[in-house]
Parts: structure tokens; C-alpha cells; sequence
């Protein structure tokens, strides 16, 4: 049963509008003004629809209509303002205060019950849309909830540790959401060898950070099994560390595989002898690597032209090597750092490379956080447009005494690649 709380301050009238609703089938509680309207609506908090003569001592219908409606009450009320005014002038200041309908006192009982079966329908349709959204806020909560889970699951995947033997490395991974599509990280290969890699699959979200996730378990290394980056073999050492390039091929083969997925990644994944400083690198569509070069003073651009992830079955990748000296830096980095936008400019990779430079007597491990810094305050805001990651890596040199050697013969002995 509809229940309607009237209200009306001459009490012959409140019984006879109380009569007429009750046949026609509505539930009545009565109020002989607007405060007393204001106590009915507390006690009862089912109550949605209120029929409310306008003028009355202490609270009349403009003031009783002004509180309920106000965006500080509990729940919303169809307000139906009784009068036996029917000038425009009152209809418009009826309205003005918030009201829903306006109906004079005179008006016959079918055309009350036609007006107030309106109103309830109103009621209900609202009624409805605040449920549907009640339960898409608990669900975007949950969502929510378990992105942010989501999140730090994906941020313990990060470098843990930022020492190897003769190298350090600082690095900074901000995902544009709550999870984004950059992954980086290193990995001890051998006793000798360091594996460093930072791929972004392309798009923003929960698809892009699972085919993220799902990379970075393709290429970790795992106790003695095999993996794309390490493959067992019967002689000792039992092992062959896999070439940069053919762990690129390996993942564009098995990303091609898979059915329905219309993503794909870019990749830099790179091999650090800490024995020599010699770095075997391949890229598969990824922006330069920064080469910051101690002894010569000056900063250079490492890049490869190459085909993107996931995508062209006729890709084919190449492994370079390049000598680092004593103090040189690597850095790794994804697109959203360079196409960080002021007024329509890109912050770009020469400006990084300036930065880099400019800061090349920080200490590396504080150095990742520096750009990341510059580069906010250069676009004026705090937040990226885009996942946004960066690692540097310097090699500290040869082992203590050893002022040189020949690094080829080193290559032969220390590194085994898997082709």
C-alpha cells in the first residue's frame, strides 16, 4: 500500500482529503503543520510522497518544502503543494521552493489520484536508480579494491635488490592507473652474467598489466628449470644463457600464439658480463637506450631498428654488443617519460638525454627519481598521461686488481648462449 503523509492545519479538510485517499486505496499519516510533517517523516522513514498545504502556522508548505528537498536531508521526497491559490505567480514560487506538483484545493479526486499515481511512479523509477547505483558504487568499490591489491601485487615484482656484483641500478615504475602495462627488471643469470630488461605493452589496464604479468613469468628465471632467458643443457655448466635476441624471438612466437589478444609490447632486454662490462642488448620496437659514457664525458643514443611483440610472424631479431667502461651508465626507459606533454611539445628523447647528461655526477641511486622529479615539473602537473618507467645501471669496473683484461677471451669463457 502507497502511504502519503498530508499535511494540513484545518482539521475538517485534513479529515476529508484524509476520506477521499484512503479509498482510493493510499495509506495516510497526518500533520497539522510543518514542523509536526517534519517529526511524522523521522518516525516514519519509509515515507517518500508528501501532500502539503501551503499556508500554515509555525512551518508552512514553501518552508516544509524548502527542508526536505534541501541536499542536507536523508532522502528524497515528492513534494505535492496543496493551495487554494492557482495564479501563476504561486505555482512559479511553489516550484522555485522545490516542488513537484502543485495542485489546488478544489481539484477533483481523480485528477489528485491521477497526479499523486504519477508521482509514485517517479518515485519509483528514482527509487530503482539509486539502487542500480548503489550497487555499481559496492561494485566499482570492489573493483577498486582489488586493482589497488592488483597493484602491489605487480609492484613486488620489481627489482628488489639494487646490487650486483660491480654494478648498481636505481629505477622507477609509476603506472598511469592503479596497474599499467611497464615492467622492468634484472635478474642474476650466472655468477657472472645479469639479464635487465624493460618491455611496455601497448594500452592502459587490467588487459595490459595481465599480458605484463604474463611476460615477466616468460622470462624469469626460476631455481635450476629452464626458462626463456636460461636453458638446462646435459655438460657442465649445465646451463646456456639464452642470446638477447632469441628470448625476443621466443616471446614474439609465443605471443603470436594466442588467440583473440590484439596487444602487443615493445621490449630493450639486455645481458651485463659484470666480469667485463661487455653488454649484449636486442630491441623489439623500443625507444633508444641512453648510454652515458664516463671516461668520454658525454651521453650517447643506443638504438636498433626492430618490429614490436606480438604481432609480425616474419620478425626477426638481432643481438649487439657493446664495452662499457669503468663508471658508464645504461639507461632503460619507456615512451611515456618522452612523450610527456606541455602545450601540445613532447618532452622527447633528446631533452632526456640532456637531463641524463646533466645529472651524471648524481649518484646512480637516486638518479631514476631525479628525471622522474624533472620531468613533472617540467609538464606542470604531478600525474603522468601514460606508465612511465625508467632504469639506469652503471658498471663499477673490473674486479678489484684486475685493471684490465681481454674482454673477448672473458666472453668465450664466462658467457654460453643459448641459440
Amino acid at each position: 500500500m502507497k502511504t502519503i503523509l498530508l499535511v494540513e492545519d484545518t482539521k475538517v479538510l485534513l479529515m476529508i482529503i484524509q476520506k477521499k485517499l484512503t479509498s482510493r486505496g493510499y495509506h495516510v499519516i497526518t500533520a497539522m503543520n510543518g514542523n509536526e510533517a517534519l517529526l511524522q517523516l523521522k518516525a516514519h522513514p519509509d515515507v517518500q510522497m508528501v501532500l502539503s498545504d501551503w499556508i500554515m502556522p509555525e512551518c508552512d508548505g514553501i518552508e516544509l518544502c524548502e527542508q526536505v528537498k534541501s541536499s542536507l536531508y536523508s532522502r528524497y521526497i515528492f513534494f505535492v503543494l496543496l493551495s487554494a491559490r492557482d495564479d501563476q505567480d504561486s505555482i512559479i514560487q511553489g516550484i522555485n521552493a522545490g516542488a513537484d506538483d502543485f495542485i489546488a484545493k478544489d481539484t477533483d479526486i481523480e485528477e489528485l489520484d491521477a497526479r499523486l499515481k504519477a508521482g509514485f511512479r517517479t518515485l519509483k523509477l528514482h527509487n530503482e536508480l539509486v539502487s542500480k547505483n548503489t550497487e555499481l558504487d559496492s561494485a566499482y568499490a570492489t573493483i577498486k579494491q582489488d586493482l589497488e591489491a592488483a597493484g602491489e601485487f605487480i609492484k613486488r615484482l620489481l627489482p628488489s635488490d639494487p646490487h650486483f656484483a660491480r654494478a648498481e641500478l636505481n629505477y622507477v615504475s609509476i603506472p598511469s592507473a592503479q596497474i599499467g602495462g611497464d615492467m622492468l627488471g634484472c635478474m642474476q643469470l650466472d655468477e657472472n652474467n645479469v639479464g635487465i630488461y624493460l618491455f611496455d605493452v601497448a594500452g592502459h589496464g587490467v588487459s595490459s598489466a595481465l599480458m605484463s604479468f604474463s611476460v615477466q613469468q616468460s622470462i624469469s628465471v626460476s631455481g635450476d628449470s629452464s626458462s626463456l632467458v636460461r636453458q638446462k643443457i646435459d655438460t657442465p655448466p649445465y646451463y646456456k644463457i639464452t642470446s638477447p635476441c632469441q628470448v625476443i624471438q621466443q616471446l614474439n612466437e609465443l605471443y603470436l600464439s594466442q588467440e583473440g589478444s590484439d596487444l602487443y609490447f615493445t621490449m630493450v632486454y639486455a645481458i651485463l658480463n659484470t666480469q667485463t662490462g661487455l653488454l649484449s642488448y636486442a630491441f623489439a620496437g623500443h625507444p633508444p637506450l641512453v648510454w652515458v659514457q664516463d671516461h668520454k664525458d658525454k651521453a650517447v643514443f643506443v638504438e636498433q631498428d626492430s618490429f614490436v611483440v606480438g604481432v609480425f610472424d616474419f620478425a626477426e631479431y638481432t643481438t649487439r654488443t657493446i664495452q662499457l667502461s669503468a663508471g658508464d651508465k645504461i639507461w632503460l626507459y619507456s615512451d611515456g617519460i618522452t612523450e610527456a606533454e606541455k602545450d601540445s611539445r613532447q618532452f622527447s628523447e633528446a631533452r632526456l638525454k640532456e637531463l641524463i647528461f646533466d645529472i651524471k655526477e648524481q649518484p646512480t641511486s637516486i638518479q631514476a627519481n631525479t628525471v622522474i622529479n624533472e620531468v613533472r615539473q617540467w609538464q606542470g602537473k604531478e600525474q603522468f598521461d601514460d606508465d612511465v618507467s625508467v632504469l639506469v645501471f652503471e658498471w663499477k669496473g673490473y674486479p678489484e686488481g684486475d685493471e684490465s683484461c681481454n674482454t673477448s677471451s672473458l666472453k668465450k669463457t664466462n658467457t654460453q648462449y643459448f641459440k
